[in-house]
C-alpha cells in the first residue's frame, strides 16, 4: 500500500484504504454496483482486491462474472491503486467526500436496497436518517407540473422532510426550488460525475442546496459525463435513498417511470399526481394508477398523511395553505391574482420601474421567495430588491412572510 493512500484525503479529512479502494475499483469500466458487490465478497472487501491487484481480479474474471470491457481494461494491468488517489483528490477539489458502503453515515435506507451503491461521492450535508420523499417527472414538464412540484416540494419541507430529486431541468428543479423556498433541505443525485454541473443552467441551483442543509450526490467517478446509460442508477439511487416517490407529469416513456419501478421493487411508496386522459404528460402517472401500483396525490398534506406522518399546522390552517393549481384548461377562480408570466393590469405596470417589474414577474403565487434568490436572479444588491419589495408591498402589489420570503399578490 503507498504511502499516499495512508495519508489521502478528501473534503470531509483523511479517509481509509477502504475508500481508495471503493474510489478505484468503482472507476474500473463496466464496474457497476453487483459487480462491485462480487469483488468484495469475492476479496474479503475491496481494499483486500485492491491490494491483490488487477492480475488477480482478471484470473477471477469468469467468477465474478465481470464484463468484457472490465477485462479488457484489467488486463492493461493498470495502477488501480493510483487511480483510487486520483478519485479522491478530484472529489475534493470539487468540494465532496466519499462515503463508502460500510460507514455510519451512509444512509440505511439506501444500504438496505439489493446491491448498493459502494460508494457516494457527497457535496454538502448527506445526513444518514431523515424523513425523505422523491419528486420525479419530466424534464419538458408544463407550467401546471411545475407549479405542482415546486408545491409538492415546499409543502414537504415545511414538515421536516427532505426532497430528493435529480437534479435535471423541470420537475426535477422545481421540486429542489419549491423545497429550498419552504426553508427545508433537499438533495440531488447526479447521472454525472459529482464535479460536472448538469443541465449547466443547473449549477447556481446545486450550489445553493449543497450549502443549504442538503447534498449533491453521486455514485459517478468525478469527470463522468452524463450518458445516457447513467440514469437508471441515478433513477435507483433516488428511489433507494427515499421513504416515498411520486411522479408528477410524464410521459409513457419517462425515466421517472424508471424511477418507480426501482421504488416498487424497493419497497417504498408510490404517489402520482392524476392528469387528464389525453395529456401526454399525465400518461405515466395516470398508467400507475390504474394499475393501482401508486396512490393519487396533489398537495404535500396528502402525502403526510398517507404515510402516517405529522402534518405541520402551516399545511392544515386555511389561510396558509397553497391554492391547488388547476389543470391548464380549467377556468381560474374569477378573484385569483395574475398567474406567474402574465403582465400586472395596466394601471400597475405605471406605478413601478423596470427592474421593479422584473422583480414582481418572478414573485410567485403560492411558494415564497427568498430575498437572496431573487437578488441572484435579478443580478441587484439585496438591499436593492429589499428596497424594491417593501415599494411593491406598500403598492399592494407582493406580500411579505417571516424570514424575508416574499409573495406575489
Amino acid at each position: 500500500m503507498k504511502d499516499a493512500t495512508k495519508s489521502a484525503s478528501d473534503a470531509g479529512g483523511i479517509v481509509g484504504p477502504d475508500v481508495v479502494a471503493a474510489c478505484a475499483l468503482s472507476a474500473v469500466p463496466g464496474m457497476g454496483a453487483t459487480s462491485l458487490a462480487r469483488v468484495a465478497q469475492a476479496f474479503g472487501s475491496l481494499a483486500e482486491a485492491l491490494d491483490a491487484g488487477p492480475a488477480s481480479i482478471l484470473r477471477r474474471g469468469t467468477e465474478l462474472q465481470l464484463r468484457q470491457q472490465t477485462l479488457d481494461y484489467l488486463a492493461r494491468e493498470p495502477d488501480l491503486e493510483e487511480l483510487g488517489l486520483w478519485a479522491v483528490a478530484a472529489a475534493r477539489k470539487a468540494g465532496a467526500r466519499v462515503v463508502v458502503l460500510g460507514d455510519p453515515w451512509y444512509p440505511p435506507l439506501l444500504r438496505d436496497i439489493e446491491n448498493p451503491p459502494a460508494l457516494l461521492y457527497v457535496r454538502g450535508n448527506l445526513v444518514a436518517e431523515t424523513p425523505r420523499v422523491a419528486i420525479v417527472g419530466s424534464r419538458d414538464a408544463d407550467d401546471y407540473g411545475l407549479e405542482i412540484a415546486k408545491s409538492l416540494g415546499d409543502g414537504l419541507a415545511r414538515a421536516g422532510v427532505q426532497v430528493i430529486s435529480g437534479g435535471a431541468r423541470g420537475i426535477d428543479a422545481a421540486a429542489h426550488a419549491g423545497a429550498l423556498w419552504g426553508t427545508g433541505s433537499t438533495v440531488a443525485v447526479l447521472g454525472c460525475g459529482i464535479d460536472i454541473a448538469y443541465p449547466p443552467e443547473n449549477a447556481a441551483l446545486l450550489d445553493r442546496l449543497a450549502t443549504g442543509g442538503g447534498a449533491v450526490v453521486s455514485e459517478f467517478t468525478p469527470g463522468t459525463p452524463p450518458a445516457t446509460p447513467n440514469f437508471p442508477r441515478r433513477n435507483r439511487t433516488i428511489s433507494g435513498l427515499s421513504n416515498a416517490v411520486i411522479v408528477v407529469r410524464a410521459a409513457s416513456r419517462s425515466g421517472a417511470l424508471i424511477t418507480a419501478n426501482h421504488a416498487a421493487q424497493q419497497g417504498r411508496t408510490l404517489f402520482a399526481v392524476p392528469g387528464q386522459a389525453t395529456d401526454a404528460l399525465s400518461a405515466g402517472p395516470n398508467s400507475l394508477l390504474t394499475m393501482g401500483a401508486a396512490q393519487a396525490v396533489t398537495n404535500a398534506r396528502d402525502v403526510l398523511l398517507a404515510l402516517g406522518w405529522p402534518v405541520p399546522r402551516s399545511l392544515t390552517v386555511e389561510p396558509d395553505e397553497p391554492h391547488r393549481p388547476a389543470p391548464p384548461d380549467w377556468p381560474a377562480p374569477p378573484e385569483q391574482a395574475p398567474a406567474r408570466g402574465q403582465e400586472p393590469r395596466p394601471g400597475e405596470e405605471q406605478l413601478v420601474d423596470e427592474k421593479s417589474l422584473e422583480l414582481w414577474r418572478l414573485l410567485d403565487l403560492r411558494a415564497p421567495a427568498h430575498v437572496d434568490d431573487l437578488a441572484v436572479r435579478t443580478q441587484l444588491p439585496t438591499q436593492d430588491v429589499l428596497r424594491r419589495l417593501a415599494d411593491l408591498e406598500q403598492k399592494g402589489m407582493c406580500v411579505q412572510r417571516p424570514g424575508k420570503y416574499f409573495l406575489r399578490r
